[in-house]
């Protein structure tokens, strides 16, 4: 025997050490919360974002607000503020473009045709009249773009450098920002590389407040389960093990830390406690009843029996676990499938730690103690199985009734679910980055950006008056959409150039001037002068009033003394030329430009609203374009919708996955097609749980959420296996009107204990700063109460009205009759 404590000695050391070594890798785990982490580069929208950024520049927008509470922020020191800002923003090297109020040029006009002047020149001597009074030439321009309609915020658009580290850039920024005194403004930045970096920021911090304190819930439910402490330690042991040999391993292997990913060490405290609780619940139950007690010759018989009963169920329970988790493979969502097969690796780490370390540390911690009869007071105190021995055996018609109830209202509720993956939504209403942004699109256009890329074929440009015309119409009907703030284009400009330098004032036919767009983007107005020449082609026309007239798309040639619309297209792109330096994210080329963009600014991001305007635009430009032209969507929302519906299709994946695969496991387990599609109850009652506690508190289905399916499948088994296992193996040995009274005496017991800290694991999951990992606590807590409830009352009833006969026995459970 002392040649055996050896060897337990030498397993937990190297076990331990291995653990520790492990830990001194987290420091290498790479992170990457966003949306770009989850969606497979090959989808259409990633390549379609990728060539707008390769054409037009970055797509990743950082917007920065200052905001004065009561006062305009049109005065000399907030604007003086506000220049500061800009300037030093515009200096960082990662930084493409800053634009605001006082870095903008206005186009305008006088006597001799167009001027190109700054929008606000604090040198001169009534700057802040001449900013009123430019603005006032054209306020919808600026207004709910650079300046909210009340005068209280200004904003500042910052576009990347295309490739830069966009959470550099943003640390950069705010350290900028904090050099300047902003005296009373209030600073809010905003935009999807704020809310991706915010994510990033809180993973790690977020895992190191989970860890501990689904730690603590587990070792409460050990304690008042087993009343002691060393079960509380021996448990422990085994599930930091395996937590953070996962940990190492995704270090080692520069697996990217993910929303997702981060989950598995937390999930792995939670399932594995299931295995060490079987172990020690069957230990302390046998070596409190046994008469020779915890003599060394007595606790080695009485571990190794405990483990050669509970080797096959323990392996099987947890290689439905594991299939439940691998499913995911099935998954379009990298992030997922590495998630699943992480998983499964920490199931297959916790059995090990189970079935191997476990034993070991009860023979070193048990060598010279003994089992306290308490143990057997204890489960005279907490007996439950009168309860559900009475439910089961009284209440069984009702029971069902209720399910085929629970059944129908769940098929009722599905449709309700909501889809959705608004990275915004990650964070809770009261949180400062959430109320920065709804104060935003109160006030502004929007923060919620869709791209729309118009492509011509054959390298032919796309300055064609009646396309153009078809794209102002369109555009104009789009911001008449409640959920759409503006649409920022081309088109803008050209109107403006056709007022300022159109026909003269006698020769005009009166037109409806209509609301103008803005570059969002950034960049100056115009980069000419009043030195630079004008194309002889446009030199006469120069001297026109501005009263409005001629705000639009130069569509009829007579109109403008032209024969063919092809002349027309020659006059915009002489208009354009004039914009040389500033028009490269509307086009791709100044004089012969074969893609334009249009930028759709949403006060609305949710699901429905993108799926709709998606829709709109798609069956808009299908039934106007002519053969030739292409469409091509993209942007950060874009990616959001794209990511939803992979997110769906990954769900109905893994979930059918995982069924198939467990009910063969159980089929080859139990050799019995009843027993195996018995085994399937619990999982069935778990999804009903989570699907109709979705649709009632509106948790939407999104990439964390999405993940309870096939886990609560995988762990719901779980309790479905051990009891069908106690039923199989005490028929063999017990007269039929004993087993179900002895199965819920023992494994019942075992069975509430692990719900009871899987539940309270999961509870813990509640602390989180996240929405919808909150969300998948308090799913999955609701999961685990259904699927261990319905094993031990739904589940019964049926396995004692279907009887079914002789099932082909395990290995165990054969020994067991051989014994009996």
């Amino acid at each position: 025997m002392k040649g055996r404590k050896v060897k337990d000695l030498l397993l937990i050391t190297a076990i331990l050490s291995l653990s520790i070594v492990a830990l001194m890798q987290i420091g290498n785990l790479y992170i990457d919360s966003s949306t770009n982490a989850f969606i497979p580069q090959n989808e259409p929208v990633v390549q379609t974002n990728t060539a707008i950024e390769e054409a037009f520049g970055s797509l990743d927008l950082i917007v920065v607000n200052l905001s004065s509470k009561d006062a305009s922020i049109l005065e000399r020191s907030s604007l003086a503020i506000l220049d500061r800002v800009t300037s030093a923003i515009e200096a960082l090297a990662l930084c493409s473009s800053a634009t605001s109020l006082t870095n903008t040029d206005h186009v305008g006009s006088t006597d001799e045709g167009l001027l190109v002047e700054k929008l606000y020149d604090k040198n001169e001597i009534d700057a802040l009249g001449s900013l009123r009074s430019r603005m006032g030439e054209w306020s919808d321009l600026y207004e709910g773009n650079l300046i909210s309609r009340d005068g209280t915020m200004a904003s500042i658009i910052v576009e990347a450098v295309v490739g830069s580290d966009l959470s550099l850039l943003l640390e950069q920024i705010k350290a900028e920002i904090a050099k300047i005194d902003l005296n009373e403004l209030k600073l809010s930045i905003i935009g999807l590389p704020v809310v991706t970096d915010a994510i990033e920021q809180n993973l790690l911090t977020d895992l190191a407040i989970l860890a501990p304190i689904v730690g603590l819930l587990i070792i409460i439910v050990l304690f008042f389960s087993f009343g002691r402490f060393r079960s509380v330690i021996l448990s422990l042991c085994c599930l930091l093990v395996s937590a953070s040999l996962m940990l190492g391993l995704m270090a080692v292997f520069h697996l990217t830390f993910t929303m997702a990913t981060m989950l598995v060490p937390v999930l792995l405290l939670i399932v594995g406690s299931a295995y060490t609780i079987h172990i020690l619940s069957h230990f302390y139950e046998e070596a409190s009843s046994s008469d020779e007690g915890l003599t060394q010759k007595g606790r080695e018989r009485i571990i190794n029996s405990v483990i050669k009963r509970n080797r096959n169920p323990l392996i099987m329970a947890g290689a439905t676990t594991a299939a439940g988790f691998l499913a995911q493979l099935t998954s379009p969502l990298a992030p997922f499938r590495t998630f699943g097969l992480l998983c499964a690796i920490g199931v297959v780490l916790s059995q090990l730690s189970a079935l191997f370390l476990l034993p070991a540390l009860l023979r070193i911690f048990y060598a010279n103690t003994t089992v306290e009869k308490k143990n057997r007071k204890t489960r005279e105190k907490f007996d439950p199985s009168p309860i559900f021995i009475y439910v089961v055996s009284k209440q069984g018609k009702f029971l069902v009734g209720l399910s085929i109830v629970f059944v129908v209202a769940t098929l009722v509720l599905i449709p309700r679910i909501r889809t959705g993956t608004n990275m915004l939504d990650f964070f809770k209403p009261s949180s400062t980055l959430v109320q920065d942004t709804k104060l935003y699109n109160s006030k502004m256009q929007g923060s919620g950006i869709l791209t729309v890329m118009v492509k011509k074929d054959n390298n032919t440009s796309v300055l064609q008056p009646s396309l153009l015309k078809a794209l102002d119409d369109f555009s104009r009907s789009l911001e008449e959409r409640p959920d759409v703030g503006g649409v920022q284009s081309i088109l803008p400009f050209i109107k403006r150039m056709n007022q300022i330098m159109g026909p003269q004032q006698g020769e005009a036919l009166q037109t409806e001037a209509t609301k103008p767009d803005f570059d969002f983007f950034g960049g100056s107005f115009g980069a000419m002068t009043e030195e630079d020449p004008l194309p002889e082609a446009v030199e006469k026309p120069m001297v026109i009033a501005q009263d409005g007239s001629y705000y639009e798309i130069p569509s009829d040639p007579a109109k403008y003394g032209l024969q063919t619309e092809e002349e027309l297209s020659q006059l915009i792109t002489q208009y354009l030329l004039l914009y040389n330096g500033n028009l490269g994210k509307f086009i791709n080329d100044p004089i012969e430009p074969d893609s334009l963009l249009m930028t759709i600014r949403l006060l609305k991001t949710d699901t429905p609203t993108l799926r709709n305007i998606t829709n709109t635009i798609e069956e808009h430009f299908i039934s106007t374009l002519p053969p030739g032209w292409t469409i091509h969507i993209g942007g950060g929302e874009a990616i959001s919708l794209a990511l939803t519906e992979l997110v769906t299709k990954s769900q109905l994946y893994s979930l059918f996955g995982a069924l198939i695969i467990v009910w063969i496991l159980l089929l080859l387990l139990f050799r019995s097609i009843k027993l195996a599609t018995l085994g399937l109850i619990p999982c069935v009652f778990a999804l009903m749980g989570i699907f109709t506690s979705m649709a009632i508190f509106a948790i939407k289905l999104d990439i964390i959420t999405s993940l309870l399916a096939a886990l609560a499948i995988g762990i719901g088994v779980d309790y479905a296996i051990h009891l069908l296992a106690a039923y199989v193996r005490l028929g063999a040995v017990l007269p039929q009107e004993e087993v179900f009274t002895e199965v819920m005496k023992t494994t019942g017991k075992a069975i509430l204990i692990n719900a009871a800290s899987v539940t309270l694991g999961f509870i813990g999951l509640l602390f989180s700063r996240f929405t919808p990992i909150f969300s998948m606590g308090l799913l999955f807590c609701i999961a685990m109460v259904f699927a261990s409830l319905s094993s031990l009352t739904v589940m019964p009833v049926l396995l004692l009205h279907i009887k079914p006969k002789n099932p082909l026995l395990m290995p165990e459970m054969t020994q067991s009759r051989r014994t009996s």
